[in-house]
């Protein structure tokens, strides 16, 4: 599967009557998994140092999680996450929306992967910023031809991918717990807003609601 198939969300079946129920946020596993991830992004937390947009303060994608899970269901924190776009996708319907995501790691599902979500009209906006460069590279000299930002004609997952894949960015927001229905799941102790108890699991979100909350890191 190409990386940035990988958020094209899985759709929910009812749980079977040998699957468990547990708590999606127990603090306990949420503890163990972190203490797992290491340090989880040792290139990012090198740059946090060298990124103008970070003098203030980033967290990486590890720090992000931490946060969220510590802040727990239905709490949001501020602050400025410094990621690399390493997947992404989009979903077309069901109770997310048309939404478009870009996220930290190829597999969205993977514990640790901070997801950052926009609607169409904002992620337009952000793409038309998003400038590309061109270049040659002969006997390990590199010449570059300019950068330029092209209009964009059709917002879809493969033309944000094209533009924002491998991009390191930095996002300024508010970060929260977004439940994700998924058979591969757990089913969780409370109903979901439909009265169900389907399985799933929690995404740490930051939702953009203006392209200016997206800072581009570029290395030139």
């Amino acid at each position: 599967m190409r990386p940035f198939l990988a958020l094209l969300l899985i759709a929910a079946s009812p749980a079977s009557a040998q699957e468990r129920v547990a708590d999606p946020v127990s603090q306990d596993d949420v503890r163990v998994k972190l203490e797992g991830l290491g340090s989880g992004d040792p290139a990012l937390e090198a740059a946090k140092n060298t990124v103008f947009d970070c003098e203030d303060g980033c967290l990486t994608p590890t720090e992000a999680v931490a946060l969220a899970f510590a802040a727990g269901e239905n709490e949001t924190r501020s602050g400025r996450f410094l990621l690399d776009i390493r997947g992404g996708g989009q979903s077309l319907q069901g109770y997310l929306g048309e939404l478009f995501f870009v996220n930290s790691h190829p597999d969205y599902a993977e514990f640790g992967t901070l997801t950052i979500a926009f609607e169409g009209r904002v992620l337009n906006a952000l793409l038309r910023r998003a400038r590309t460069c061109g270049g040659t590279l002969v006997n390990g000299e590199i010449t570059v031809e300019g950068c330029r930002q092209n209009g964009i004609t059709d917002v879809n997952m493969f033309t944000m991918m094209q533009r924002l894949h491998k991009r390191r960015i930095v996002v300024e927001g508010d970060i929260r717990l977004q439940w994700i229905d998924s058979r591969f799941g757990l089913r969780p102790r409370k109903a979901n807003k439909r009265g169900e108890y389907e399985p799933g699991y929690y995404q740490p979100w930051v939702w953009v609601e203006d392209a200016d909350q997206v800072s581009f890191v570029y290395e030139d």
